[in-house]
This record gives structure tokens, C-alpha cells and sequence, in this order.
């Protein structure tokens, strides 16, 4: 155990934060930075971070093991453990039925408080939960835990659990999604941008494809109903459209979308950028800072956006998107992509925003207001359980 005088408010905390520091998906980023502000602003004590790559323990690299235990216990004051997708019911999460994916005998042997930062679920109707009962254990474990905290994203993770699984607990906290407090670089250099245009920012979602489009045909109806939006505001406005891939399976759909698109479009008025890891979601989301217009089919491209009060339409293609909208009180902004309306119900969307954009950069602004007087609420108890245990330990 490290040896330290707590209670002083200057005294620094050492804490570990379980990331996706591998990832090619910028959106850990915004994850990872928003996290990590916020609670700077709110604890009391300064913070010594330390960022383990949560990745290399869900891919093999390391294991969940007495070893991973011990860097936690002996190495710091407690673990956040990142807000990311975590509950995902993957075959090879055979210990814990789920990414934090621990053998069970080894949670007793955590002394120093662990705290589950905002982390989420993502599962399809058609598609099987591996390990429910793993999973069900260690939940309940956790909230049975004094050196334990549970918060779940406010995306509808919680909901799920309760409809999925039957899973329910007072004890349970919901939180803002951290990217909402994401960290971007106002003084970027960022060329593929227009001073002489609106600039419209075009995030795609192609991840987990067969499930998300399972329906024959979605996809394509899907990508033809934006082509047919996209057309019309590149004919009616002077618009430089940046295509911003979050990750891999963005680049499919960008190219698919490409194919659809006439070739003067694509030629004459569109670009794309580059995709990001962690350190370098400063600079990529710098660049949502200075767009007219975003249209989002990510999570990480909708709650960065709300964050930085830039003018966003999202295009939802699950529920846990407009559950997260819905509970912060935009989901009238929704556009469905799945709707059979889809062309004229985003060209009105883009319509309406780019003719005022101050209305939804103030609904933006009041939404995280009171989203931020969330996350200092439950800042207040984290910090509280890692004081405590502190002492206990003592």
C-alpha cells in the first residue's frame, strides 16, 4: 500500500485509468480526456494518473490476473475503470461475462477502491449473451463491495440490464457519458476545412454491421436515403463536406457511400480525415469545435458535439442513441435512419439547423449544464470511497 498523508486536500491521489489506450477509435478519447477533467475539477486532491491499456487485457496481450491485482493494490489509491462499452456478452469474456473480465476468485483481493466510471452495454436483439451468469455475479459483487462503486452510462444501460436479465439495484448510479466532456484543441491547424464555406461534418457508424443492419437491404436504403440529403444541401448551400471515420468500419461505409454519391460531389466538394488514437483526439476534436454542421452516427461524434455546444443532427441506429437523447431532453432532435422518410426528414433536420444554429448551440449548452452538476455528484461520492478506504487501510 502506498504511504501517504490523506488528508490533506494538496496530498496527491495516484489513481489507475483502465482505457482503451490501444484503439484506433478516436472516440476513447473523448472518453478517456473528459474522465479525466472532469474529475481533476471536482476531487479535492490532485491526481497522479496512470493509463493501463484495457485493450491488451481484452485482447490476450495480458491477463485479469493476481498480477493485474496487485498493480491496483500496491501501485495506486484505486482504479477508475473507463467508461467505454464493457458489457458487450462476447464468447472469450468466459471469467466475468464481460471486459473487465477477472476469474472470480481474485475480486475479493482487491483492497483498494475500484470504481466502474459510466460503462456500457452494447448487444442486438438477434445476437446471443455468453456468460449471463458470470456477468449477473460480478454485478452483484461490486454493489455488494464497500471499496466498489457502480455507474453505468446514461445511454439506457441500466434499463437494458433490468429488461434483459431481470437485474435491478438501488445501488446502482447512472452517470453522463464522459465524452460529453471531451477536450479539444481550439487552436488547431485544420486544412481540410473552408473559411469561404459551411463546414459540414459527416460521421458514419458501420461497427458491428451484420447485427446493426440486420434487416435485408437497411443499409443500403439507409446510405441512399443520406446520398439523396447530401445532394440537396451540397446544391443549395456552399458546403466543404469532411468525412470523419471514428474507426475501421467507418472507412467501409464511407467508400460505399462514395459509390452512391455522383462523382462531382466527391471530386469537387468532399474530403476525408485520417482516424486517432488517444493522443490525438485534442486535434480531431478540435475540428468539430470549428464545423457549421455536424451529422452524427456515432456515439462519440453525437455526445462530443452536445459537450462542445456545436450544432449536431444525429442519425440513430439503436436504441441506446436515443435513450442517451431522450434522457437529456433532445430527443426530438432524433432522426431515425431506419425511417422510410429518411431523405426528406434529414434534408429538413440540416435545414432547420443551418438556418439557427444558436437555438440548438443553447439547448446544447443547458444540457450539459446539467449534466456536468451530475458528474460533480457522483465525483463527490467516488472520491469519498477512495478517502475512506484510505484511511481504512491506514
Amino acid at each position: 500500500m502506498r504511504k501517504q498523508n490523506l488528508d490533506a486536500a494538496d496530498s496527491p491521489l495516484s489513481l489507475l485509468h483502465l482505457v482503451n489506450k490501444r484503439s484506433a477509435n478516436v472516440g476513447n478519447g473523448a472518453l478517456t480526456e473528459g474522465t479525466e477533467s472532469v474529475i481533476n475539477e471536482d476531487f479535492q486532491n490532485h491526481i497522479k494518473w496512470t493509463r493501463l491499456a484495457w485493450d491488451d487485457y481484452t485482447f490476450g496481450v495480458k491477463k485479469f490476473d493476481r498480477e493485474f491485482i496487485n498493480l491496483i493494490n500496491d501501485h495506486s489509491d484505486g482504479m477508475i475503470v473507463g467508461g467505454a462499452v464493457a458489457i458487450n456478452g462476447r464468447e472469450f469474456y468466459g471469467d466475468a461475462g464481460m471486459r473487465f473480465n477477472l476469474p472470480k476468485e481474485l475480486w475479493s483481493e482487491i483492497r483498494q477502491p475500484l470504481i466502474f466510471y459510466g460503462i456500457s452495454y452494447r448487444h442486438w436483439e438477434n445476437q446471443p449473451y455468453h456468460h449471463q451468469d458470470k456477468l449477473l455475479w460480478v454485478l452483484d459483487f461490486i454493489l455488494n463491495s464497500d471499496n466498489m462503486t457502480l455507474a453505468f452510462r446514461n445511454d439506457g444501460t441500466r434499463e437494458w440490464l433490468s429488461s434483459k436479465f431481470g437485474f435491478s439495484s438501488n445501488k446502482i448510479d447512472v452517470i453522463p457519458d464522459p465524452g460529453v466532456f471531451v477536450q479539444a484543441d481550439s487552436n488547431g491547424y485544420y486544412p481540410d476545412l473552408k473559411d469561404d464555406r459551411l463546414n459540414v461534418l459527416l460521421a458514419f457508424n458501420d461497427e458491428d454491421s451484420n447485427y446493426r443492419y440486420y434487416t435485408p437491404g437497411s443499409r443500403q436504403k439507409m446510405l441512399e436515403g443520406i446520398v439523396v440529403a447530401v445532394e440537396r444541401m451540397l446544391a443549395t448551400h456552399k458546403v466543404n463536406l469532411i468525412l470523419v471515420p471514428h474507426y475501421f468500419d467507418d472507412l467501409r461505409m464511407i467508400a460505399d457511400f462514395i459509390d452512391l454519391c455522383k462523382p462531382v460531389l466527391a471530386h469537387q466538394h468532399m474530403i476525408s480525415t485520417e482516424l486517432g488514437r488517444i493522443s490525438s483526439s485534442h486535434h480531431f476534436y478540435g475540428r468539430y469545435l470549428k464545423a457549421d454542421l455536424i451529422i452524427s452516427m456515432r456515439v462519440h461524434s453525437m455526445s462530443p458535439s452536445i459537450g462542445l455546444g456545436v450544432p449536431m443532427i444525429p442519425l440513430t441506429t439503436q436504441d441506446r442513441m436515443t435513450d442517451f437523447l431522450d434522457g437529456i431532453g433532445i430527443g426530438d432532435l432524433n432522426i431515425d435512419a431506419f425511417d422510410d422518410n429518411l431523405s426528406n426528414n434529414l434534408t429538413a433536420a440540416i435545414e432547420k439547423t443551418l438556418a439557427n444554429p444558436s437555438v440548438i448551440r443553447d439547448r446544447f449548452i443547458g444540457a450539459r449544464q446539467k449534466m456536468r452538476l451530475q458528474m460533480k455528484a457522483f465525483n463527490t461520492k467516488a472520491e469519498n470511497i477512495i478517502l475512506r478506504t484510505q484511511t481504512e487501510m491506514q
